[in-house]
């Protein structure tokens, strides 16, 4: 047996995700469907909004969601988080959850739409308050 550090192949990583595959199928867990969904807001041909996020079997990840610091404070981020939770509960997801930081009370807005403090990574980033905060909503 020999150990080390080393980076492994392509294949080397096909095989052990197959492997994972395999064990997922031995306990009847389907295959994950997973798809992005978008919502993108527009004024003047640029890009001011947009809310971003990954299906994964019942939960929907929320990777992004951006403001034009022009627009902000305006409701524009609750009016398209709203529409990709409808996006996502009507393609069957029941569960919604997003990372966040706490050095700009960004948890106070996603609160504000329902969803709960459900881990915190405290000092995370190394700024006062640089928290990495999870948050989840059921839909």
């Amino acid at each position: 047996m020999k150990i080390t550090n080393r980076e492994i192949t392509s294949d080397e990583y096909k095989m052990i995700r197959d492997d994972f595959k395999r064990i997922e199928a031995v306990y009847g867990v389907p295959e994950a469907n997973t798809k992005r969904l978008n919502v993108t807001v527009e004024e003047n041909k640029e890009i001011i909004g947009f809310a971003s996020g990954l299906i994964n079997h019942k939960w929907f990840n929320l990777t992004d969601l951006w403001i034009h610091e022009k627009y902000r404070g305006q409701g524009l981020g609750a009016k398209i988080l709203k529409m990709l939770e409808e996006d996502a509960k009507n393609q069957g997801i029941r569960f919604v959850y997003a990372w966040t930081t706490g050095y700009n009370s960004n948890q106070i807005f996603y609160q504000k739409q329902g969803y709960k403090e459900c881990l915190v990574f405290e000092d995370f980033f190394e700024v006062k308050d640089g928290h990495h905060i999870c948050l989840r909503k059921e839909l």
